[in-house]
């Protein structure tokens, strides 16, 4: 009998872990979204656009693998929010760049603090050197996953 078949089928195994862990994870970042009072929607965006400001819409269409429609959509909520602004090329009136403004600045900025307090949670007993070959090993896991399924090293799901 090998290792697998010992294992009790109640037992979970570290696929099933880590699913879990991210949907709880991800359970937590839309109830932070509720706190802070914004759409679920609006985070893929906020979080791109505080890392690359004034992309156009078909940037944010390929970093969040969100549908052009969701996107224009969603940003036309923000704007009326006042959390982005968009601009046409003055070169292509074609494009279209968005901005966070201020506003949307500050949001993303809590929503980041948010995010922080979770892991503080998720590695509240976790020493430093746990948390290193914890890191060490999910970054293997993601490796063969990447691989298996033909996708770049960069690849990132969304935000």
């Amino acid at each position: 009998m090998n290792s697998t078949e010992k294992r009790c089928h109640h037992e979970p195994t570290p696929g099933m872990l880590i699913s879990e862990i991210s949907k709880l994870f991800h359970d937590k970042m839309n109830q932070n979204s509720e706190t802070l009072g914004f759409k679920n929607g609006y985070r893929q965006i906020l979080r791109y656009l505080a890392r690359k400001d004034g992309v156009t819409q078909i940037d944010l269409v390929r970093a969040t693998h969100l549908k052009a429609p969701t996107i224009s959509v969603t940003l036309k909520k923000m704007e009326e929010e006042e959390l982005v602004r968009r601009v046409t090329d003055e070169k292509d009136q074609r494009q279209t760049h968005v901005y966070l403004t201020e506003k949307g600045r500050e949001m993303e900025r809590a929503f980041f603090g948010k995010i922080l307090e979770t892991e503080k949670i998720l590695l509240r007993d976790v020493s430093a050197e746990e948390k290193e070959t914890l890191c060490a090993i999910l970054k293997k896991v993601r490796a063969n996953m990447l691989s298996e399924m033909g996708l770049p090293e960069d690849w990132r799901p969304r935000p």
